[in-house]
């Protein structure tokens, strides 16, 4: 039977021809800046952002099964951002209006991992609502507040270096420290305090029940204690190198969940469970002063309450270059390895044959164009701990961005 290419690739293909032979091929976006008009309206407070992201991922070798383990996924997303001091509706204040659509689905079902090896790739979901939240600064550029419809992977735990599933690390357990940290999307609020240029709190709180197909009224404003809170320390560095500096960002966060869950051996209800992470992300060379091509570190560790959670310790660590290849400076490389370890309680008394999931991935996002990357992505996962049936796995990954 004649294998027909996967649907996912057509459009990529055309548009990468399209993307260096067009007439486009030099503009910030696909759509350009429409005669002005865009450029405008950013000036006048109003900015307009739409991306999609098209993947190709393939379970290689391992995992629960290689037998038509490939799957080809697609996701757009809109931001609109309104400044409604330059729009003069009300001083110091934004919104911001995050729409979302999906099609196709994860691999992840053939590998059987804790982390997702795609973490965009969600299965079919029509156009919907991801955020929709307002900030008011309180005082100028110290104190700010946000609340309503938000995803916390935007406010806490943010990382230069990997941070963005679209951009950068495709897994989930390279995008935040997901093991550990639930970030909900849903209704929250969050109080930002900057004392100064180099140091920032955050204060937040989330619904924990949240369901992204719901509003979020009917589980935020119930009588049950399912929220979750936390509190966030970051600091900035920037270490003197000659005539140069390398800029650093270190973090550290608790996470407090007080749901009513059961331990794992007495079976006892406990709401006191605290946790905690830290993480930094540091440049350490730079090809030129004052420019963002070179060498960046990145860590993260999670520590959690190992009576009522199946993981109770993770880490994360890898490197990332922009500019590694000579006349290719806007292309990036990333390479990391994380570790999430199962809680010794869950392990003796639910499921002894689980104990820690390994996971590397390197990447390398090539820059067609401004408007366009295309990144090729390698997983090996070991231990996939999601079922125990499940063999060491290698996944290849095949991704385009494009911004309109």
């Amino acid at each position: 039977m004649k294998r027909q290419l996967p649907w996912i690739a057509s459009p990529c293909i055309l548009l990468f021809c399209f993307s260096i032979f067009g007439s486009v091929s030099f503009s910030q976006t696909l759509t350009g800046d429409w005669n002005g008009k865009r450029s405008q309206l950013e000036k006048d407070g109003f900015k307009f952002s739409l991306y999609s992201n098209h993947y190709y991922g393939v379970n290689a070798k391992g995992g629960l099964s290689t037998n038509n383990a490939h799957r080809g996924s697609i996701s757009f997303d809109m931001f609109m951002q309104f400044d409604l001091e330059k729009l003069r509706w009300a001083e110091q204040g934004k919104i911001l209006v995050h729409t979302k659509e999906r099609y196709k689905k994860n691999i992840n079902p053939f590998v059987g991992a804790l982390s997702d090896p795609i973490d965009d790739a969600d299965g079919n979901r029509d156009f919907y609502v991801a955020q929709l939240w307002y900030q008011q600064d309180l005082v100028e550029d110290v104190l700010q507040l946000r609340f309503g419809y938000m995803d916390q992977q935007v406010t806490l735990d943010r990382n230069l270096y990997t941070a963005s599933e679209d951009k950068q690390f495709m897994a989930t357990y390279f995008d935040n420290n997901n093991a550990i940290i639930p970030l909900a999307i849903g209704l929250s609020a969050s109080l930002f305090y900057n004392p100064n240029e180099w140091l920032s709190f955050v204060l937040a709180g989330a619904d924990a029940d949240a369901d992204s197909h719901s509003s979020g009224f009917g589980t935020t404003f119930d009588n049950d204690r399912d929220f979750f809170g936390y509190f966030q320390t970051d600091i900035k560095t920037k270490l003197k190198k000659e005539d140069d500096y390398l800029p650093g960002n270190y973090r550290f966060g608790v996470i407090f969940d007080p749901r009513n869950r059961n331990q794992f051996d007495s079976g006892k209800a406990d709401n006191s469970d605290i946790g905690f992470y830290v993480s930094f992300d540091q440049c350490v060379m730079r090809e030129k002063a004052n420019d963002n091509q070179g060498l960046g570190l990145f860590f993260r560790y999670g520590n959690r309450h190992g009576e009522v959670n199946k993981i109770q310790n993770f880490w994360s660590f890898g490197a990332h270059y922009k500019g590694l290849v000579e006349g290719r400076d806007k292309d990036i490389c990333g390479i990391g390895v994380y570790e999430a370890i199962a809680s010794n309680m869950f392990t003796k008394y639910k499921n002894p044959a689980i104990s820690s999931e390994v996971g590397y991935e390197l990447f390398y996002s090539f820059q067609i164009n401004p408007w366009m990357t295309f990144t090729p992505d390698i997983q090996y996962i070991h231990n996939p701990s999601k079922n125990t049936a499940a063999r060491d796995a290698l996944i290849v990954t095949l991704r385009v961005r494009i911004t309109y």
